[in-house]
């Protein structure tokens, strides 16, 4: 994962778990890392002084540590970030959290779910649809792998082609199309049912649609479902 997108959403304070992980284990073994992140952290500092002479104040107290540890070049660096988040905003930091991001939060936890269906063994030939569709799924092929899924649900109605090619559509950000074959989907009971509702919480999340997405959520946690200990770190983060 990109570093400054990590540095991001700890200033935004919307890292998931493994997110944070990540984090942590860059702050220790990474010093540039290091720097940014404590970079970042007193720029954000800057946009809470909200009078001059805070603003003024910040600045001297600044010039002060660089003559010591720093070049004229560190602090110029300092003062010209500083003054373009006072006069114009700095976009994520001025955000508020809870409009911060639908999309940053889909990002953070969104992911496929694994082919459990049909494993591509290495070594076999196989070509028929099934192998085909799932390999294009493993690939990162979505588009390839939608078609094949369509193609696959019509001849059959297995239920599971519907999971698949909703999760496909949401890696290809098309949540509104995905969201009607995972209500589909809910109505079955294969034995990827009980994941259906984390990711239908994520797609009505996506689409910015709160309510949805927290009563599903809810409903991920109360019955103890896939990924709930996500849904209530997820869930914290939307209030």
């Amino acid at each position: 994962m990109e570093n400054n997108y990590l540095i991001e959403k700890y200033i935004q304070n919307c890292l998931s778990s493994q997110e944070e992980l990540e984090f942590n284990t860059l702050l220790k073994t990474d010093a540039n890392f290091k720097k940014e992140v404590g970079f970042h952290t007193n720029l954000k500092k800057v946009v809470k002084h909200e009078d001059a002479t805070n603003f003024r104040n910040f600045i001297v107290g600044l010039e002060d540590r660089t003559k010591n540890t720093t070049s004229k070049k560190s602090f110029l660096k300092w003062f010209a970030a500083a003054s373009i988040v006072v006069l114009f905003g700095l976009s994520y930091l001025l955000i508020p959290k809870q409009n911060v991001s639908t999309n940053a939060l889909f990002a953070s936890y969104f992911e496929p779910y694994r082919n459990v269906i049909a494993p591509i063994v290495r070594g076999e030939n196989q070509q028929d649809d099934k192998t085909l569709a799932f390999i294009a799924y493993e690939k990162g092929e979505y588009q390839t792998a939608i078609v094949l899924f369509s193609k696959l649900y019509a001849s059959t109605k297995e239920p599971y082609y519907l999971f698949y090619k909703a999760n496909a559509l949401l890696k290809l950000e098309r949540a509104k199309e995905a969201i009607p074959l995972l209500l589909h989907h809910l109505k079955t009971k294969d034995t990827l049912t009980e994941k259906t509702n984390w990711y239908l919480a994520l797609a009505y999340l996506k689409i910015k649609e709160k309510k949805k997405a927290k009563d599903l959520l809810k409903r991920v946690i109360t019955t103890n479902s896939y990924h709930n200990k996500e849904a209530k770190e997820l869930l914290k983060k939307m209030d």
